[in-house]
C-alpha cells in the first residue's frame, strides 16, 4: 500500500485501524509479532464508553493477558470546559470538537488519544495530517458495550 492512498502508514504490525473485528480478532491477529520484534510493541482495542458495562472490558483483558505481552484500552475520555461534555470528541481533519456544544478552543478542552502506544494531548500538540486522518478512520473493536 503507497502512503498516499490513506494520508498515513499503519504503525507496525498493527491490525489496520478501519478493520471492524471485535477485540478477541484483532488481538489473535497481532499476537504473533511480538516475539519477531525487540523495539517495543502494544496491542490496544478502540472502545465505546463502557462504563456500565465493566465485565465485557474485563472479559477483554484477561483474554489479552493470555495472548499478548501488552494491552491497551482506549476509552473516550475527552472532557469540554465550556459546556461541562464528557465522552468522546468528534474527529476532524482540523482537530477535535465537543460534540454538544461545538467547542474546539484547546485551552477550553481536553482530548486524549493513543498514538504508537503513548497517551497524548493532541488538543495541546495537535497531530500532523497523517496521524490526525488515521485516528479519525478509528473503528470501535467493541460495539455499545457489548462483547465481540
Amino acid at each position: 500500500m503507497r502512503r498516499d492512498d490513506k494520508g498515513y502508514y499503519t504503525n507496525s504490525f498493527h491490525l489496520d485501524v478501519e478493520k471492524k473485528v471485535n477485540p478477541y480478532d484483532k488481538i489473535d491477529f497481532e499476537a504473533p509479532y511480538p516475539p519477531l520484534a525487540n523495539g517495543g510493541f502494544i496491542c490496544y482495542g478502540e472502545y465505546p464508553n463502557i462504563q456500565h458495562n465493566l465485565k465485557a472490558l474485563e472479559d477483554v483483558w484477561d483474554y489479552s493477558y493470555q495472548h499478548v505481552p501488552y494491552y491497551g484500552t482506549n476509552t473516550p475520555i475527552d472532557e469540554c470546559y465550556e459546556c461541562g461534555f464528557t465522552g468522546e470528541f468528534e474527529c476532524t481533519s482540523k482537530g477535535f470538537t465537543c460534540p454538544k456544544c461545538g467547542n474546539h478552543d484547546a485551552a477550553r478542552v481536553s482530548v486524549t488519544r493513543r498514538v504508537c502506544g503513548y497517551l497524548g494531548s493532541p488538543d495541546a500538540r495537535p497531530f500532523n495530517a497523517g496521524k490526525q486522518e488515521e485516528v479519525k478512520r478509528r473503528v470501535k473493536h467493541l460495539g455499545n458495550g457489548q462483547i465481540g
